[in-house]
């Protein structure tokens, strides 16, 4: 990976024409965030920058020849690629994963809530993807009260997901992007850093507290926060356990069945463990010792 990385910052334009390929394939888009990012944390922000712009120029001519609305594919390429400029120039403003992770999760937090006060009718947003979704379910020969039960569930937590989605789509390419960088440096930061994600008291205690009442509460704004909240504690508890399988010396094993369990359907289960011990962290800080033995 090392030599490929490398190989592809050898020249400017080789991340920028690989970004304009990748962020046209479903499911791939990441991947050009990442390297945004780790074009932004090579070269600076202004480099960044001229990277992702070029790169939404090529894209949008690639979705012009195919077809595509170009003002609403251009909006999204070029978000998601100057996303990826964004998350390199505030790691290297802050020079840690930890806070970056925290920043992202706030922001989406505080956007989660301001949609969910202001469009209390959320289903009105995804209105495409709900007529496609009752179709496929109308083919499968579900009943019309069936369907109105799921399309009255996709109501309640279309923006919760939907801002979790982003979060994801964010933290994945700050992670990669970070490690890509860092493999080019003479004493690697990364695994140090992944090893320390933390919410901090700022947003651990209120996450907890919400957590808690979660149990008796059931408003709008409470289900479209709880997966972001839920997910955050998730990392945090993927990076207490990297912590210790490193201090502890576990075997590789360990660590791929903590992934493997991820996979339905024993996905629920180990969501909630993971979070429950990053929640825990955050109360008894669980890698404390570790760093006294270190």
């Amino acid at each position: 990976m090392k030599g490929f990385i490398q190989w592809l910052l050898a020249q400017r334009y080789r991340p920028v024409i690989l970004a304009v390929f990748l962020v046209t394939v479903p499911l791939m888009s990441f991947v050009s965030t990442a390297l945004m990012t780790l074009e932004t944390l090579r070269r600076g922000g202004q480099q960044g920058l001229i990277s992702a712009i070029v790169a939404t120029v090529g894209a949008s001519v690639l979705g012009w020849f195919w077809g595509f609305s170009l003002p609403g594919f251009a909006f999204a390429i070029g978000a998601t690629l100057l996303a990826g400029v964004g998350l390199g120039v505030a790691l290297r403003q802050t020079g840690t994963l930890a806070l970056v992770f925290q920043g992202l999760l706030l922001i989406c937090l505080m956007g989660a809530t301001l949609v969910s006060l202001l469009w209390s009718e959320s289903l009105m947003l995804m209105t495409p993807i709900v007529d496609q979704g009752v179709s496929w379910l109308r083919s499968t020969g579900a009943s019309d009260d069936q369907i109105n039960g799921i399309i009255e569930g996709w109501d309640r937590l279309f923006i919760g997901f939907m801002t979790l989605g982003v979060f994801i789509q964010l933290m994945v390419p700050l992670l990669l992007g970070s490690w890509w960088a860092s493999l080019l440096s003479p004493e690697s930061q990364f695994g140090r850093q992944f090893r320390e994600l933390k919410l901090g008291r700022v947003l651990g205690i209120p996450g907890t507290l919400f957590m808690a009442a979660s149990l008796v509460l059931d408003g709008p704004v409470i289900q479209n926060l709880f997966p972001l909240i839920l997910f955050g504690f998730w990392f945090q508890g993927v990076s207490v356990v990297h912590a210790w399988g490193k201090a502890r010396q576990w075997s590789k094993g360990v660590i791929a069945a903590m992934y493997i369990l991820l996979i339905p359907p024993f996905t629920g289960v180990t969501i909630f463990a993971l979070a429950s011990v990053g929640l825990l962290d955050n109360w008894i800080n669980l890698r404390a010792q570790l760093h006294e033995k270190a």
